[in-house]
């Protein structure tokens, strides 16, 4: 018997999508037994703890840890940050204040009391976390007299905590970089020729406070050098990825300190030296799935790549969309070649942002359910310093009826 206001077409609908979940759930999954895929994923790491952030429907999109990763900043669906103390996984502040999605956060690479947060409001916000939650100060392009923001899709701030860029999305057909000058929120300036559509991702040079990267869905990867006095001038090298552009980052390759990593829109990772004409190398989503054990290539992602204590290795962690998204794993990139490194057993959601100690190895994730995951290398001794939390934390969620997952 059909509930009141349940026609037999609603009905027939809900029994074809729960079909199609039933296929897709059979479909995907490990090509192996247990067995077979810890032959290939050898480097133990275990779930050490893990906390809901958010016991709404809130995800955890981006995050950044100052030096040594005691302490983590986490953007939130809900247009909100919250920053968290890692040794103990306990949060100490919320911040709130954006309009808008928050598109970024990141630490000053100088003081980790400050840290800073761009959103599609318009502004980036620093926040001084010596004075609590209130916005200590606010940077914007307010030249125009408009009264409408560029929406800041992205930024991030030179190694000598000087200099800061924010990218925008395309407006009115311009994109924009944008700098700013730290020390008086002064606007000092921007570049729009050099991109044609929403910027994505700005990297300054870990180590050359003049070198900039960035990227976009128009499918370029331009760098830098801001010393220069105009754009055109400014404008070093511009690298086609033949795709739309997710992620970047600056890594060292074979004695070359100005390699770049950039992960696509359609999930593949390429290396690049900074004035290649194409790819060192280039990973598919098909090889990546290979590597990862999965019969669907449509689920697999990259959530990130990190940079590690071996200057010319990279961590990549990968996931898939499968089930609730349990499947999470990590690769080693060397030397143009993909290993398997760790299977992350415990995972419950699909990670969205992640941080990572290339000191101590110890992995921080984030993802559609609110939770924040804490891994660290080595198996699981059942006696770690966070195994109580992990507990208490969980019988909470069943006590309250809360949990995320």
């Amino acid at each position: 018997m059909m509930k009141s206001g349940t026609s037999s077409s609603d009905m027939f609908n809900s029994e074809h999508i729960l079909e199609g979940l039933e296929l897709e759930s059979d479909y995907d999954g490990d090509v192996c037994d247990p067995f077979d895929l810890n032959k290939s994923f050898t480097v133990p790491y275990h779930l050490d703890t893990e906390v809901a952030v958010s016991t709404k429907k809130t995800y955890l999109l981006h995050m950044d840890g100052n030096v040594g990763l005691s302490r983590l900043v986490i953007a939130l669906s809900d247009m909100s940050c919250v920053i968290y103390d890692v040794p103990n996984m306990t949060k100490l502040e919320a911040l709130c204040g954006h309009k808008g999605a928050v598109s970024n956060v990141k630490f000053s690479p100088n003081d980790e009391n400050l840290v800073y947060s761009s959103s599609f409001d318009g502004t980036i916000k620093l926040w001084d976390l010596r004075k609590g939650k209130e916005c200590a100060n606010e940077f914007k392009d307010d030249t125009e007299d408009s009264g409408k923001l560029k929406p800041l899709s992205a930024f991030d701030i030179s190694c000598n905590g000087r200099l800061m860029c924010g990218g925008t999305e395309c407006i009115h057909d311009d994109t924009f970089l944008l700098f700013w000058d730290l020390r008086s929120t002064k606007l000092l300036g921007g570049y729009w020729e050099s991109h044609t559509d929403d910027v994505t991702q700005v990297k300054f040079h870990p180590t050359k406070k003049d070198i900039l990267a960035s990227g976009s869905t128009d499918g370029l990867i331009n760098i830098f050098n801001v010393c220069e006095s105009n754009e055109e001038d400014a404008l070093q090298h511009s690298l086609n990825t033949e795709s739309s552009v997710d992620k970047i980052g600056w890594f060292h390759q074979e004695n070359c300190d100005d390699a770049l990593f950039c992960i696509t829109h359609t999930e593949d990772l390429q290396q690049w030296e900074n004035d290649g004409a194409c790819p060192i190398v280039q990973f598919s989503r098909d090889n990546i799935c290979h590597l990862m054990k999965r019969k669907s290539s449509e689920s697999c992602f990259i959530v990130n790549a990190h940079c590690t204590d071996k200057p010319e290795d990279l961590l990549l962690l990968t996931g898939s969309t499968a089930g609730r998204g349990e499947c999470l794993r990590t690769f080693t990139v060397h030397m143009k070649q993909i290993t398997p490194m760790s299977n992350l057993v415990g995972n419950k959601q699909i990670v969205r942002s992640s941080c990572y100690n290339r000191e101590n190895g110890l992995l921080l994730t984030g993802g559609e359910s609110g939770i924040l995951s804490l891994w660290r290398p080595g198996p699981s001794s059942g006696k770690d310093s966070h195994t109580d939390l992990k507990m208490s934390t969980k019988q909470k969620f069943k006590q309250s009826k809360k949990a995320p997952y």
